[in-house]
């Protein structure tokens, strides 16, 4: 059988050569010991698998070295656009062929995922025309590859390699054969392990039950409450530009029926929606879960035991999410039908022109949240024998980049040494951001003219990637790249007891529930309203780690909120 990738031998071993150099100094070049460790036990493990089963060292040197190549670009592809390390759980993402038109938005990335998937192909085909040796040598590599494999199987467990590689991970995971089988370890669930002491969050959980709000209408005159997820949203007068002429955006400013405005902590940077819808779903931060953060949709929601949704639920509401995306993308529907919601839509069931099979990548917000309104009206089949409160729960997209490097500069934006691509971009999302709040503003207007009661919140789920260069961020908060922000706006009386100086988004779905006079209705919701009101409104920005620590051991060890 004729040999994949025929070349001459001279450029065969020319192109060995190279990527085995290029293999060895990535591993040697790294920031801990345990790296060059992993690393050396990572390359020996392919190399031997490959030889063991092709019987050609050639084939399996190259296997290896171009993996390794393919591993590190693979890593700095994903550091680019999210800013957070290549882990294991990733493949949940990668393999589910659901999320792969994701991929068709960013022209740079199918280039680079292409170059790669070639890359790997020579990796598996190439020197598949080498001499093949005997099964000594064969057995020999085999043995190799498995001991290989033990050693990092039992490394993965000790205790100074997990936590120079935790230590490793604020900073990005710099290094991806650190992260790589140190992230097997939770491939499969287990409930997270803090090392704080339950009990002492439980006195002081005791301690504030008397101040607990109590629910200030009778079920049948709550609130309808709308929970809109806007994407890729930050105020642009966040950005710290020389000179600008951005119009006023009043979303974002205090308004007459503001009950709530603050900074928002989320944990994720240019996608990854699922992690923040995961926080104020779950009430939980996805880095929690350590490597399955990344998939949480997949892997943790189904051990998740409580929430927003059930206490609504519980306090007797109907619950609609209405998303732009098909019910399978990034496993949306199942997620949801477990968080607890009644009823998933699209707007193409509202009717939107389109199949059901397409994600709406361009919907504007605008329409998305006409068909907000529709749901509240009850302009669906389902939905015409509802007499229970509502919540509605809706997600735009039209925020979401790529964004036009040819945008005129409108907002006459100036940031010394900003490329005029970036300077286009921007004047692109001011544009999408201004038409939002021109879509928000006259929906929250429309709210107040239904002659029902309501809680309007929303949030940005994260910031924008831009590719390209941006200015600073206003503002002191560490992490500014993970700082959005945060509003709910209603028709009642209902400010919250505190106006925390930056909330994480774990804690929203309480203050939504106090907002509309709902207690909560469970053991997890009344521990995250009391962490809430403890902390000042933070987790990763709590000062005090031990009381941090001390919620964390009451939820996941003391109430079993995972498992």
């Amino acid at each position: 059988m004729a040999p994949f990738f025929p070349q001459p031998p001279l450029m065969h071993y020319v192109l060995l050569s190279l990527f085995t150099a290029a293999a060895l100094i990535l591993g040697a070049k790294a920031h801990y010991r345990w790296t060059r460790f992993f690393a050396a036990c990572q390359f020996v493990f392919l190399f031997g698998a490959m030889f063991a089963a092709s019987g050609q060292w050639q084939r399996g040197l190259n296997f290896a070295s171009v993996l390794f190549v393919v591993f590190v670009l693979f890593h700095r592809l994903k550091i680019h656009y999210y800013k957070q390390p290549l882990l294991v759980s990733d493949l949940f993402l990668a393999f589910d062929w659901r999320n792969w038109e994701t991929l068709a938005h960013y022209k740079g990335a199918i280039v680079a995922v292409a170059g790669l998937l070639g890359i790997l192909g020579y990796a598996v085909f190439g020197w598949s025309g080498a001499a093949v040796s005997d099964g000594l040598w064969r057995g020999l590599a085999a043995a190799a590859s498995i001991v290989s494999l033990l050693l990092m199987v039992r490394y993965t467990q000790d205790k100074r390699a997990v936590q120079v590689w935790l230590d490793s991970l604020p900073d990005d995971g710099r290094d991806v054969f650190l992260n790589l089988p140190m992230s097997c370890r939770g491939v499969f669930f287990k409930t997270p392990e803090f090392g704080g002491d339950g009990n002492r969050f439980k006195q002081l959980l005791e301690a504030k039950r008397p101040s607990e709000q109590h629910e200030k209408q009778p079920e049948n005159a709550r609130p309808d409450i709308v929970i809109c997820l806007q994407e890729s949203t930050l105020n642009p007068h966040q950005f710290d530009f020389q000179s600008e002429n951005l119009p006023p955006l009043p979303m974002f400013a205090p308004q007459a029926d503001t009950r709530f405005a603050a900074p928002l902590r989320v944990h994720t940077f240019g996608g990854g929606t699922w992690k923040s819808e995961f926080a104020l779903l779950a009430g939980l931060p996805s880095t929690d879960f350590g490597a399955l953060a990344s998939g949480v949709f997949y892997s943790v929601v189904p051990h998740i035991q409580s929430g927003l949704i059930r206490n609504l639920k519980a306090a007797g509401y109907y619950c609609v999410a209405l998303s732009p995306f098909t019910k399978g993308n990034y496993n949306a529907k199942s997620a949801y039908d477990h968080f607890g919601f009644d009823l998933m839509l699209q707007p193409q069931e509202l009717g939107y022109p389109a199949p059901l099979s397409k994600n709406l990548w361009h919907i504007g917000s605008d329409e998305m949240l006409q068909y907000a309104q529709m749901i509240l009206d009850k302009r669906h089949p389902a939905l015409q024998n509802i007499t229970q409160p509502m919540l509605v729960y809706v997600l735009t997209m039209k925020e979401h980049g790529p964004y036009s490097a040819d945008t005129p500069n409108h907002y006459e934006l100036v940031a010394d040494g900003l490329p005029d691509k970036s300077i286009a971009c921007l004047n692109d999302y001011a544009g999408r951001i201004a038409a939002l709040n021109n879509a928000t503003e006259q929906f929250n207007s429309w709210l107040h003219t239904r002659g029902r009661d309501f809680v309007f919140a929303y949030f940005g789920d994260h910031q924008a990637n831009f590719e390209t260069a941006t200015p600073p961020k206003k503002g002191r908060f560490a992490n500014p790249d993970y700082v959005t922000q945060a509003a709910i706006r209603s028709n009642l009386d209902c400010t919250p007891q505190e106006q925390p100086e930056i909330l994480d988004l774990a804690f929203f779905g309480g203050l939504i529930l106090e907002a509309a006079g709902i207690a909560p209705q469970d053991d997890f919701m009344r521990a995250n309203t009391a962490m809430r009101r403890l902390s000042g409104g933070g987790l990763e920005d709590c000062a005090d780690k031990d009381l941090l620590n001390d919620y964390r051991d009451y939820l996941y060890r003391h109430i079993g909120i995972a498992r």
